[in-house]
């Protein structure tokens, strides 16, 4: 194998940030360039890239860059055959792929240059007619090839079905001119043909976090012929005081943490070097105020828990890096109630506590999983766990009527179900309208509420 060395770039940035090289033997290393750490603008990578003048070796490197690279191995089928790489010749798919990474980040062949740069809406964006998304749409939807001259959606993360796009000043689809370098502003989620109900559900979910006071992604259902598709606004892209479009530095925490997106659920890990309360209580101390990541993700944990999303994994949490290395909790995405598709497991995606399904949960294991966070004070554990309970319950329970008017009491019986189950193992009171509702019937036919 031939050594091989690449510029990683970072939008808003002339030069490259730092260099990623793979060596004789297919090991990679990643060494920022010593101009960019002594800049007062200089951000990390990752919090397991922190800023310094030495290299970081294969061990160090490769989880975060792997991560940049698709989830879904299919989507990268075609280059691997073509170049005749390997799977875990991170360097060599990124030397084809790297300009398309998801986010402020490119990976280049070295001394190419920038492919990502600010987008103007009146000259670096062409209009996608109506008769066209249509197209991609329905090609998304029963997962067939894109229509010519529709760029592979495959930087994105994740299983499901998506495109990046951008929403233009008169509400219209666009995509960026090539080679203009434009940023998308929002990515369309399409279900497929046996999930038809994810958009609506998703939305929905997303909602109801923005209600509860979480700061989230906004998103909508936008009705095509041959499905409603998710339409999300990025939360990585902002927009500068002349109108321009600016990419945003953000990572998940699987990158944070330096684990490839294999290990995303607690229990794919292995002690040390997993996605549990430790390693979780790591990220969020990493933060600029450390106190207000916990009660976010605390409260977080117990909405997902009561909506019944069990797929709160380490790539469905992000942080923001900001000027000066602050860092902070980025807004809550990727809100999905699985518990509705009984198909899907009902494991929890980190453990609270011993337990590792909502049914498990006492008292006892929040209060662990609440210690393993860093909350070291008893008295604050108890008042957390009644507090946030009682108040998230209360708040969704408020909520169920008008999901009912939506045509969604199934999601209606279902958070009143989690809820009662919750406040149950807690010994808080169940709100009223909880108590009125029916079971809830999962697919299966299993009771989940009697």
């Amino acid at each position: 194998m031939d050594a091989l060395s690449l510029d990683v770039r970072l939008d808003g940035f002339v030069e490259p940030i730092g260099v990623l090289a793979r060596d004789s033997n297919g090991a990679v290393a990643y060494a920022y360039r010593s101009d960019y750490v002594t800049s007062p603008d200089a951000v990390a990578l990752s919090l397991s890239l922190p800023l310094t003048d030495e290299p970081y070796g294969d061990v160090a490197a490769r989880p975060f860059f792997d991560n940049l690279l698709q989830e879904r191995d299919a989507a990268l089928a075609d280059i691997m055959a073509r170049e005749g790489l390997a799977r875990d010749d991170i360097a060599g798919l990124l030397f084809h792929l790297g300009k398309d990474c998801a986010g402020a980040l490119s990976v280049l062949p070295a001394g190419a240059p920038s492919v990502k740069l600010p987008g103007d809406y009146g000259r670096d964006y062409i209009p996608v007619g109506g008769e066209r998304m249509e197209q991609i749409v329905d090609a998304l939807h029963r997962r067939r090839r894109l229509p010519d001259g529709t760029a592979d959606p495959s930087p994105l993360a994740g299983v499901q079905s998506k495109i990046a796009l951008t929403m233009l000043p008169d509400g219209s689809f666009g995509e960026p001119r090539p080679g203009s370098g434009a940023p998308t502003t929002h990515i369309l989620k399409v279900p497929d043909q046996g999930h038809l109900h994810d958009a609506r559900d998703e939305a929905e979910a997303l909602s109801l976090s923005r209600a509860l006071g979480f700061e989230t992604t906004d998103a909508v259902v936008v009705p095509f012929d041959a499905v409603g598709a998710l339409l999300i606004t990025r939360f990585d892209r902002a927009r500068t005081r002349d109108g321009r479009i600016v990419r945003i530095h953000q990572e998940d925490f699987a990158q944070a943490l330096g684990f490839p997106a294999a290990l995303k659920y607690e229990r794919r890990g292995t002690p040390g070097r997993r996605f549990d309360a430790p390693a979780i209580r790591r990220v969020l101390e990493a933060t600029a105020d450390p106190s207000d990541a916990k009660e976010i993700f605390v409260r977080a944990t117990l909405f997902d828990l009561m909506i019944g999303n069990t797929d709160g994994h380490a790539k469905n949490f992000a942080l923001y890096h900001e000027a000066r290395g602050r860092i902070r909790m980025a807004p809550r995405y990727d809100l999905l109630p699985t518990r509705l598709d009984a198909n899907l497991t009902d494991e929890l995606a980190y453990r609270i506590g011993s337990a590792d399904r909502l049914e498990a949960i006492s008292a006892d294991d929040f209060s662990a999983f609440l210690q393993a966070l860093g909350i070291d004070s008893a008295a604050a554990r108890k008042r957390m766990r009644a507090g946030y309970t009682a108040d998230i319950g209360g708040s969704l329970a408020q909520q169920l009527a008008g999901l009912d008017k939506r045509n969604m009491k199934r999601f209606a019986d279902l958070i009143a179900s989690n809820i009662a189950t919750l406040t149950a193992a807690f010994g808080v009171g169940t709100p009223a309208a909880v108590g009125q509702r029916d079971a809830f019937l999962d697919r299966a036919g299993g009771w989940l509420m009697s």
